[in-house]
């Protein structure tokens, strides 16, 4: 046993001096930075390495068990096979990552693969000629000493030396031991045991994407590309010819026939302060803004909004789900009914974000959650979306954890009040950067446990207490001279399955969302009931900024009226597809048959939906 575990740290010692000799073999990059950061590079990227030695080292504890009870030679040739195997396949992931980063300026990942089984020839042409007969030789020279030197803790038995069986006793303890290390092992192989698993984004710690590259493993980004089921994106929800496809979208975004020259200005500053706010599951249909039937007394503070600022009466979410949703407001990337682009970190690296525009336009960004910032990939995501600054559970202290999922929104929103008013000069006169502080609430997502107790369904409770701390974060800041120069929005991620109770997942009301503007900023006030989706939030806030959107395909100004306006969700293999006058509603799983709640008497709305969704498709196999 003692030996597997030795093994099991020298194969992370491997990782971690390789990762040395990466930044190193690629001065021309890394040279740009310092020693300490190449040590953070080391130090966080530790996580796959623990994960990857996981992997290699799994086998061999299992049949540790094994071996316990029934001894032989076998497990000794096993043991110098399953070594000499590991190290080659780790020494030729390292030096094909070395190698192809200098091209590709990414880690390794199963691409490789499309290259050299789908274009042998071409996959070799550009690696210098000498690269090509020096690194086989480099690889035997590294491996030969290296699995000689492992190999030895498992050496051949002395002629006419007998295997003795300890006593049952020992054995039992000594499989209690192994069980717990395949125990230990597993939880290394996870990622540790919160809700998040190991994934490529895990490791990202900085803005600087070299550096969070050095921290990522190889072996680790290969194996989970090779491992990963991928779909062909090209060939799902073909509805109609690319040309076809083409001229519907071109007809869905044509001017209105009231079209004007006239943008209305919803701010006094094209350079605020902007706060947005991503508000965990709050449905429309507890919003009096967007359902006039709601109950006002669920959601005061965001209805009073409507009133006091800019609220928008038709907006849907994109999707059902956080990580999707977060997809759709940050990338401006509608959600997809059988993917999620979030957890695909190298389609992550291709999308384009309101937040990199409004970074390289001299914003500051910073990312705040209560919650595990590494959940379905979300720290890799919001790195290539432009963060310097990523605030999650384990930056606060154990006793503020108080939920399931993290620290409750009470103290999170406290916490912001304190980053907005500190990166807000108090002198006017005082010039700064501006700032772009995105916050994902937590508290009313399953099981709705928060400190707050006024409605007996548990999820409205906890709606009722997110609102109640956004109330008192707007008034507290009114009372600031942060306040003048400040931009709120407040924007859910995606409404709650269940509310109102029985609703089905494919209804319009499920998708309807709140989205208000609120702040000193502000150069109007009113209800805007234009149809839009939380993709078009990119586009119309850039406008206000007036910072070029371009490259936000799918996303469009809300407020200009000389385009086409309609709104789009994505269920489990479905979509919904509306404007101010038709709407269809199209489960694939039946047939591609309309569903109840669909108006669409000429067929124009199921068009537009199948050719948004084709498109949309056609965009991610191109990511």
């Amino acid at each position: 046993m003692g030996k597997k575990i030795a093994l099991y740290f020298i194969f992370i010692l491997l990782f971690v001096i390789g990762k040395f000799g990466f930044m190193s073999y690629h001065s021309d990059v890394f040279d740009a930075y310092s020693f300490g950061e190449w040590m953070q590079a080391l130090y966080h990227g530790l996580p796959h390495d623990f994960t990857s030695a996981g992997y290699l080292m799994s086998l061999p504890f299992l049949l540790e068990i094994v071996y316990i009870w029934w001894k032989g030679n076998w497990h000794r040739r096993f043991m110098k096979f399953w070594i000499r195997l590991c190290l080659f396949l780790v020494i030729l992931n390292y030096f094909a990552d070395l190698v192809l980063y200098g091209y590709w300026g990414f880690r390794l990942d199963k691409t490789a693969l499309f290259y050299l089984f789908d274009n042998p020839k071409e996959a070799f042409v550009s690696v210098p000629w000498y690269l090509l007969c020096l690194v086989p030789i480099v690889i035997f020279v590294i491996w030969w000493p290296l699995q000689h030197v492992l190999c030895r803790f498992y050496p051949e038995r002395k002629n006419g030396s007998a295997m003795v069986l300890p006593s049952r006793k020992i054995r039992g303890w000594r499989t209690v031991a192994a069980v717990l290390c395949c125990i230990l092992l597993f939880i290394a192989i996870r990622g540790g045991v919160t809700t998040s698993t190991m994934n490529v984004g895990r490791v990202y710690f900085c803005s600087e994407m070299p550096l969070n590259h050095a921290a990522t493993n190889p072996f680790f980004s290969f194996m989970s590309s090779v491992f990963k089921k991928q779909k062909d994106f090209s060939k799902q929800y073909r509805f109609m010819s690319a040309e076809e496809a083409a001229a519907a979208v071109e007809a869905m975004n044509r001017p209105s026939d009231n079209q004007t020259d006239s943008i209305p200005k919803l701010l006094r500053t094209n350079r605020p302060n902007v706060v947005l706010l991503i508000l965990e599951s709050f449905s429309g249909a507890a919003c009096t803004g967007v359902n006039s039937e709601a109950d006002p007394s669920i959601m005061p503070s965001v209805d009073r909004q409507y009133e006091e600022g800019i609220g928008f009466s038709h907006m849907f979410g994109n999707s059902f789900r956080t990580d999707r949703g977060v997809a759709a407001v940050l990338a401006s990337y509608p959600g997809q009914p059988t993917n999620s682009v979030m957890k695909d970190q190298n389609k992550c690296n291709h999308l384009e974000y309101f937040s990199q525009k409004m970074k390289a336009e001299g914003y500051q960004l910073h990312f705040v959650h209560g919650g595990d910032v590494n959940f379905t990939n979300m720290r890799g995501f919001l790195t290539a979306a432009g963060f310097e600054h990523i605030t999650g559970d384990t930056d606060f202290p154990v006793a503020w954890r108080l939920s399931k999922w993290g620290v409750p929104d009470d103290k999170m929103f406290s916490f912001l009040y304190d980053e907005v008013v500190k990166d807000s000069p108090a002198d006017t006169t005082t010039v700064t950067k501006p700032f772009l502080k995105v916050m994902l609430s937590l508290s009313s997502h399953e099981p709705f446990d928060v400190p707050y107790q006024h409605f007996d369904n548990p999820y409205v409770n906890s709606v009722a207490f997110t609102d109640s701390c956004i109330g008192s974060f707007i008034d507290r800041l009114k009372a600031t001279p942060a306040w003048d120069n400040l931009l709120i929005i407040g924007v859910a991620d995606h409404a709650f399955s269940n509310y109102p109770i029985g609703i089905q997942n494919h209804e319009i009301m499920r998708y309807r969302i709140p989205m208000f503007w609120a702040g000193g900023a502000l150069a109007t006030t009113g209800v805007i009931d234009t149809y839009a989706s939380q993709v078009d939030l990119g586009a119309t806030l850039l406008h206000q900024l007036d910072i070029d959107p371009t490259g936000l395909n799918f996303s469009k100004n809300i407020v200009d009226p000389n385009i086409g306006h309609y709104g789009f969700y994505a269920f489990s293999d479905g979509f919904g597809f509306m404007t101010d006058s038709v709407c269809y509603i199209q489960d694939n799983a039946k047939n591609g048959t309309a569903l109840s709640g669909s108006n669409d008497p000429n067929g124009t709305a199921e068009r537009w939906g199948k050719a948004y969704l084709q498109t949309l498709y056609d965009d991610l196999s191109k990511r």
